[in-house]
């Protein structure tokens, strides 16, 4: 095994988080070795991307179940099985596997809802003990407030806003409500850069309905230039955003944003199609290279003065794992994700529903933990609540999003094409799972991977408060519906069948006591002194948000911290 490369910082995933890492350190004088499993994209790769056979339905850019297997089991001493919706073409699949592979990661073909959390996500535990007394709490759940504060964050909160792109319409600016924006959003010293995104064909009859129902709605924060900014263009509404990337760069992405300022500085070296495979620690507890296998197969090793670890939440912690880096057996610990609870229904006219961006559709804030009116909410948690009714392309329609008395072929599924595809509309929401002793990741004892090492394995179930919480959202969503004179409406199970859901969080929580946190408040490991694993495995607790923009906050916060402490 050759090591044939040195770095001041050696970056493992070049992703959401990593390309972040690579700019700013780079930038910063520190010489950056990028390692990143996937190919390095461009722009030009994106100008045939209408294809939602190939993108969406068999998820080109994602991982797959022979090369990046995943097992998943309810509980400790169960059997554990691949996860048998993530095998290859699945038509009828109801999720993929966690973000892709390649330079800029799931930022290219993210939805893009750019959400704040709010000031009270921060202190969760303090907040609902309070809200609910300590007896709310379920047995086995570990609710702790964070390490670090909305107002800490708020500074970078605004950078990724601005240094990326979002568009949307303040709530809250320093403490003054705004009309039209969130009432419930966290104050927050400057207005969105670009005003909101046009909105979905359908979406007034979902503002009019929220408003009839004394609801406060609102065009969500979005990572899509709503006007064109330099060589970015503003959305075109093409219809093909999730699952895609941008042809005309109006969706942020690291791979645009900060991946040629990086290279530019010419300190930062790419290293793609190369997988790593372990991270080494020397005598003294250092973390000192990587071992990694490139595209030929060939094995190398890197090193570095310091490692962060910046994939994927489930990445990064399997990686510690297959390192032996688990002294006090966190790791993997408090494994949380979102129930989705789709929702959709039937109009009496055209929806349009294949025009634009998913994430135009307004939404509602009024169903999140802290808001006054909560009415028949007997469960921990809250979500916003969005408007879907755009970015639905044919094949998705005539599956996943048909009504379950429609059967898949004949006569009355001809008619569901003609007529329902062409008013659908749904709601969506992300009623986040407690953090528990019972969810956890560790590695497979029996399951491997291409190149022989363990596959991580899913242990996760839903509980009391994931069916409260459920059929609570569905209720108010059937009530919106029948205010929009929806035709016919249906829905997911409440519990869903599902155990990984590209919003994947904790597995390497942060937190002040080493003995029970992967990480310090600045994503540094406990146990390795100069080794960071920053993402959203860092979140000690989970909200009904888009992780994505509190995660870049957090890289920005790091990284701040690494160009003043090393």
């Amino acid at each position: 095994m050759a090591n044939n490369k040195h770095a001041d910082i050696v970056i493992v995933g070049m992703g959401a988080v990593g390309a972040i890492l690579a700019r700013e350190l780079a930038e910063a004088g520190f010489t950056v070795l990028g390692m990143e499993k996937g190919p390095y994209y461009r722009s030009d790769d994106f100008w045939t991307k209408f294809d939602e056979l190939r993108y969406s339905t068999r998820s080109e850019m994602s991982p797959t179940m022979d090369t990046d297997p995943v097992t998943w089991r309810p509980s400790a001493g169960t059997p554990a099985q691949v996860l048998p919706w993530a095998v290859g073409p699945q038509p009828l699949n109801p999720l993929w596997m966690p973000p892709s592979v390649g330079v800029g990661g799931g930022s290219i073909h993210w939805a893009g809802w750019a959400w704040r959390q709010l000031e009270e996500d921060f202190r969760q535990r303090s907040e609902w003990a309070e809200r609910h007394g300590e007896e709310a709490f379920p047995e086995g759940s570990r609710v702790v407030d964070w390490p670090i504060s909305y107002d800490d964050l708020e500074p970078y909160y605004d950078r990724v806003e601005y240094e990326t792109g979002v568009s949307g319409k303040a709530g809250n600016l320093d403490g003054e409500l705004q009309d039209g924006g969130n009432p419930f959003e966290a104050p927050r010293k400057r207005p969105y850069p670009f005003p909101p995104l046009r909105p979905s064909a359908s979406n007034q009859l979902f503002v009019d309905a929220c408003k009839g129902l004394g609801y406060h709605p609102f065009a969500p924060p979005v990572a899509i230039i709503s006007e064109d900014w330099g060589e970015r263009k503003a959305c075109v509404y093409c219809g093909f955003c999730r699952d895609y990337g941008c042809h005309v760069g109006a969706k942020t992405n690291t791979l645009d944003t900060m991946m040629p300022r990086a290279l530019a500085t010419g300190n930062l070296e790419l290293l793609t199609n190369c997988r790593v495979q372990r991270v080494n620690v020397d005598a003294q507890g250092l973390a000192r290279s990587v071992s990694y296998t490139d595209a030929k197969g060939e094995r190398h090793e890197v090193s570095g003065d310091l490692v962060i670890l910046s994939a994927y939440s489930l990445e990064n912690t399997r990686l510690m794992l297959v390192s032996g880096l688990n002294r006090n057996g966190m790791v993997g610990k408090r494994f949380m994700i979102h129930n989705y609870n789709w929702f959709s229904g039937t109009l009496p006219k055209e929806t349009h529903a294949y025009a634009g961006p998913a994430a135009a559709g307004w939404a509602i804030d009024d169903t999140n933990p802290y808001a006054e009116d909560r009415d028949g909410a007997n469960f921990l948690g809250g979500t916003p609540l969005m408007y879907f009714s755009g970015d639905v392309q044919p094949i998705e329609a005539a599956t996943v999003l048909m009504p379950p008395d429609v059967p898949m072929w004949g006569k009355r599924y001809k008619e569901w094409l003609r007529h329902g595809y062409r008013r659908l509309f749904g709601m969506y929401s992300q009623m986040a799972t407690l953090p528990s002793e019972a969810n956890f990741v560790d590695l497979d004892p029996k399951v491997k991977d291409p190149w022989g090492q363990p596959a991580l394995r899913i242990t996760h179930d839903w509980y009391d408060n994931d069916r409260k919480a459920a059929l609570w959202i569905r209720q108010v969503k059937h009530g919106i519906a029948r205010e929009m004179g929806a035709e016919k409406t249906w829905e997911a199970p409440l519990l869903p069948p599902y155990h990984v859901t590209t919003h994947d969080m904790g597995t390497h929580v942060m937190g002040e006591d080493p003995g029970e946190s992967v990480v310090d408040p600045y994503c540094r490991s406990h146990e390795v002194p100069n080794l960071f694993l920053v993402g959203g495995g860092a979140f000690p607790t989970y909200n009904g948000y888009n992780p994505t923009l509190t995660i870049q906050a957090i890289t920005f916060w790091v990284a701040d911290h690494i160009k003043r402490e090393t």
